[in-house]
């Protein structure tokens, strides 16, 4: 027990420690459902009994989207059967370009990493925080919001992931005043949890300004011009 042994012939169980570390690594690129991973090579295979037994290998992966690109990573299992537990040690886990660039992989846990282009999963992920900012303005039933761009899109694996970004809305009753939201989302799909993370959530016109929109949770906005619902609760108090 204790030492690390260099495994030269992969039998049936480490083909198997293999495959489930692939698979573990594919469910976390899951956050870009249009770019699977491909499995080309194990190398540097190693075996260490511990309180069950450590796996270390080398997994080299590409990317079904970018076919040339390869990449290395490096992964340790730990697999203790008399428990049923059989996990990734995702601390110890770093994939590069096997140009040896650091890569910004999304599927890295801890990183947070830049999105130039959105995927379908992205953009449903912009389209539900909108839909949910657009619910908080709900005060205002006469003014909807209208969504115009995204900037700064970047996620970042924790148990599940967070996907912030900079989302650019107007009011539909006063259509030159735009204001950026920086939104937090957090989406966890195996306990289909996602929601917007409220408390880091801050809207700002584009001017600078302080936003005293009434969507925002938590502030006190003041109001220059009554609605129908305003001059209601008016004269509910009156």
């Amino acid at each position: 027990a204790g030492g690390i042994n260099k495994v030269d012939k992969l039998s049936d169980k480490h083909n198997e420690i293999v495959n489930f570390a692939f698979n573990q690594l594919s469910a976390q690129n899951g956050a870009d459902e249009e770019c699977g991973l491909e499995k080309v090579d194990v190398e540097n295979f190693s075996t260490q009994v511990v309180a069950g037994t450590l796996y270390r290998f080398d997994l080299i992966v590409k990317s079904e989207c970018d076919e040339p690109k390869q990449k290395k990573c490096s992964l340790v299992v730990f697999d203790q059967p008399w428990t049923n537990t059989r996990e990734v040690q995702w601390d110890e886990v770093k994939c590069e370009k096997l140009e040896n660039e650091a890569i910004d992989f999304e599927n890295i846990p801890g990183g947070i990493n830049k999105v130039d282009k959105l995927s379908d999963k992205h953009n449903e992920i912009v389209n539900f925080a909108f839909s949910q900012l657009s619910a908080q303005n709900g005060a205002d039933e006469e003014c909807g919001l209208e969504k115009v761009d995204v900037e700064n899109f970047s996620t970042q694996v924790v148990a599940g992931t967070l996907y912030r970004f900079d989302l650019i809305v107007k009011s539909e009753c006063d259509e030159p005043q735009q204001k950026k939201c920086s939104l937090v989302v957090f989406d966890q799909p195996w306990t289909n949890t996602r929601e917007v993370q409220w408390d880091d959530v801050k809207c700002d016109k584009l001017e600078s300004e302080e936003n005293d929109e009434k969507n925002i949770a938590g502030g006190i906005n003041k109001i220059e011009k009554l609605s129908d619902a305003d001059n209601e609760i008016v004269s509910f108090a009156f």
